[in-house]
């Protein structure tokens, strides 16, 4: 906008609140930069639009933005349709104020996150960089378990070897099988 500046409309992305399964829509913020950009484009947009040519369109340009400085000069403010106004605080810098797009425009859907167990994508562990598949394979691994049930075996068999050892060996007992008289 020749003597005032630029305006650039940029982008939002959309956010996601995964704990409260909400995810908000993609917002345009307009910019004010008080630096002038190359109104060339501008000038060609608006002669493709009014169908006249580049001359009568970067003069129709001038006459709107003069109106805006002219406004500004006497209330301080000037308003462009649609968009937003401009205002010049009490030291004299030119502000631009976006007009809000009314929450109907912008409203939150419920985001519920779906996973596809069967489809491969990535994940970040710990900080490597990995899939999901090789994951699995990773946790599947099955520990391959001894049967180790001999060895209760071998200890019982032990136990009663020594039981029967330390009967046989008894002072009391006199014969092998414990009946010999006492005398």
């Amino acid at each position: 906008m020749p003597g005032l500046g630029s305006l650039s409309l940029t982008t939002l992305p959309a956010n996601t609140d995964i704990s409260n399964k909400n995810m908000t829509a993609p917002a345009h913020q307009i910019m004010f930069n008080e630096e002038e950009s190359n109104s060339g484009e501008l000038i060609s947009y608006i002669s493709q639009k009014t169908q006249s040519n580049t001359f009568e369109a970067a003069a129709a340009l001038d006459h709107y933005c003069d109106g805006l400085k002219n406004a500004l000069a006497e209330k301080k403010t000037a308003a462009i349709e649609g968009t937003g106004k401009f205002e010049v605080d009490d030291s004299g810098k030119l502000i631009f104020t976006a007009k809000e797009l009314p929450p109907a425009f912008l409203p939150q859907v419920q985001a519920e996150r779906v996973i596809h167990p069967e489809t491969e994508h990535q994940m970040l562990v710990g900080d490597k960089e990995t899939t999901n598949i090789q994951m699995a394979e990773y946790f599947n691994v099955e520990t391959v378990t001894k049967d180790r049930w001999w060895i209760w075996a071998v200890l019982l068999g032990v136990i009663g070897l020594l039981a029967v050892l330390i009967y046989l060996n008894d002072a009391d007992n006199s014969s092998l099988l414990g009946n010999a008289v006492k005398i």
